[in-house]
């Protein structure tokens, strides 16, 4: 079964009971905001529900195909597929940390035919380190939870410590010696590189590559000796025998990889931390099709069949609110923005 959205410190969501796309003006077709008068033409929201999606929708990946978020954004356009009885077309659009398929969405046509899956760090990370992006928070509404992503503490196979006791006296013992590899300067991969060396107290060299197929590569390769690597593709190579797992950064054990204890059981309760998936739409999409598409993504979140194709791959299937949506990205959006401080990180 999906579960409640959570905080990276598991705190409850506090639902915000106003709407998300407030403030925008009326358009025709849309629904008049209270005190303002419909425009001659406009239609009402249960036709606009019922009419959309009346065409094929577009679902922004903002990565390249294959990994972690294509295989989300694909599972979830087959399934609204069959709840919409409409074609969703996935489209990848890669480049600039997600800024660029961000941007597309957030300037699409304000009709629910152009919709972002976003991983968290699109609102949560990138703007605290691009400060010339093309867009904002506030260009969006927020529409459903799909999934979060649990991340593993690998080492290379041969690294010297069996287990993290070990490996924090091994990287005190060896100051700045341990290279961490990492999704790219400024990723979440590298947020929580930097969030585990600080959590054991060591000195690890944060090893920027172009994404995550290299640095699981050069990992495999005994290039680097460590990383902080999604479930989705830490599993396979975990049990492959391709390097080994020390610790997750999940609040509990991954049925996965439940040999595995998490940073807390070990005494680093501070080490806590995943990424996730959500559907945003561009702000001003009428709410009445807003409605109907968060009702379908919930619908498809909290069914054991998608709960279960999330599971294969490592991932947790979560439902939640617009408003719950909305208060995690902000919760999260503050904790990251103190650590790149902390760090003194910047984007590449």
């Amino acid at each position: 079964m999906a579960t409640p959205v959570q905080s990276f410190a598991c705190a409850a969501l506090l639902a915000l009971g106003a709407a998300l796309a407030s403030g925008a003006p009326a358009q025709p077709g849309t629904t008049a905001q209270p005190g303002i008068a419909a425009q001659p033409g406009a239609t009402a929201p249960s036709d606009q529900a019922s009419h959309w999606p009346g065409r094929p929708v577009t679902l922004v990946v903002p990565y390249p195909p294959g990994g972690t978020s294509d295989i989300v954004g694909r599972q979830l356009a087959d399934r609204l597929r069959e709840e919409l009885g409409q074609t969703i077309v996935v489209e990848n659009k890669a480049g600039a940390a997600t800024a660029i398929g961000a941007t597309a969405v957030a300037h699409a046509a304000k009709d629910g035919h152009t919709l972002l899956l976003s991983a968290g760090s699109t609102f949560t990370v990138i703007p605290h380190l691009n400060d010339k992006l093309q867009y904002k928070l506030d260009d969006f509404a927020p529409v459903a939870p799909v999934c979060t992503a649990p991340f593993a503490f690998v080492v290379r196979k041969d690294f010297p410590a069996r287990d993290l006791r070990e490996f924090v006296a091994y990287a005190k013992a060896h100051p700045g010696k341990v290279n961490n590899a990492t999704n790219g300067q400024g990723s979440l991969v590298h947020l929580l590189g930097e969030l585990v060396a600080t959590g054991l107290g060591v000195q690890l060299t944060q090893v920027h590559y172009k994404g995550a197929m290299p640095a699981s590569m050069d990992l495999i390769g005994g290039i680097v000796d460590s990383n902080t690597e999604a479930l989705t593709n830490a599993v396979p190579n975990i049990n492959a025998g391709q390097y080994r797992a020390l610790a997750v950064l999940s609040a509990e054990r991954e049925p996965l990889l439940p040999q595995v204890p998490t940073f807390k059981e070990l005494g680093y309760p501070q080490i806590v931390g995943e990424t996730w998936y959500a559907v945003f739409a561009p702000a001003g999409t009428p709410r009445p099709v807003l409605d109907k598409l968060g009702a379908a993504i919930r619908k498809i979140t909290g069914s054991a069949r998608f709960g279960a194709a999330m599971r294969k791959v490592g991932n947790q299937a979560q439902t939640g609110t617009p408003e719950q949506l909305r208060e995690l990205t902000l919760q999260q959006s503050r904790r990251w923005e103190g650590l790149i401080r902390q760090h003194g990180i910047k984007a590449e």
